[in-house]
């Protein structure tokens, strides 16, 4: 049986995510760990990508144990998934230290939403960073490097809010399939890119209209929202 990766905060918190968005259920999540055999799940592809956080261009890694020693305020940055339409969220995702995710999901349209606090008590916002979507019939997927980028400037505050300015990185298929063989192995044959989509206009949250919007503007292949 696959490894699950312990998710201690995520279990501690998600009772109070669940009741705070009134969600219709949970999106599992099945981490997919370097060095083990890719094993095919039934109905559901292996997604790959990476988050990254640069603050005065310098990169801070949120998931990394010795992040205090950054000196800025204010680096903590969680995130969980919002799948579209059944509005069900995952517990909190939890990267490696560098970012990188490798995670086994069903089919179906998705919202990356994070906040700069945990869900502790229910009180935590979220924000929409992005959208993917998981192709069906696919096998193994790579969505890219999502790379957010703060600045300081005057009176404290960040430039872009708290996420930042976003944008994305996606290499040719092949040096991103080279390059996470190099990682996990052998990855299935139908492999393709279906990149974050992101921009300074994604619909929020709390919009009524966020599953509608997020298909068209990924149906559109993601331009400017």
């Amino acid at each position: 049986m696959k490894r699950l990766r312990p998710v201690s905060r995520a279990q501690r918190s998600i009772a109070a995510t669940l009741a705070l968005v009134a969600l219709a259920g949970c999106v599992g999540i099945s981490y997919q760990e370097p060095g083990q055999p890719i094993v095919p799940h039934a109905g559901n592809t292996l997604v790959s990508g990476r988050l990254r956080f640069f603050h005065d261009g310098r990169e801070f890694f949120p998931w990394k144990a010795d992040v205090a020693v950054f000196p800025v305020a204010n680096t903590e940055r969680h995130v969980w998934l919002l799948r579209l339409g059944q509005r069900a969220v995952s517990a909190e995702l939890h990267p490696d230290q560098d970012g990188s995710l490798a995670i086994w999901l069903a089919t179906g349209d998705y919202a990356l939403v994070g906040s700069t606090e945990a869900m502790g008590a229910g009180t935590a916002a979220f924000d929409v960073v992005a959208f993917f979507r998981v192709p069906a019939a696919t096998a193994a997927m790579y969505a890219g490097d999502l790379i957010f980028r703060t600045e300081s400037h005057e009176g404290g505050h960040w430039s872009y809010g708290e996420f930042g300015k976003v944008s994305i990185d996606m290499p040719p298929v092949e040096l991103a399939r080279a390059t996470l063989e190099q990682k996990f192995g052998v990855l299935p044959e139908r492999f393709v890119l279906s990149p974050w989509c992101a921009s300074d206009h994604l619909p929020g949250f709390n919009n009524p209209e966020l599953a509608t919007r997020a298909r068209e503007i990924l149906d559109r292949g993601c331009p400017a929202a």
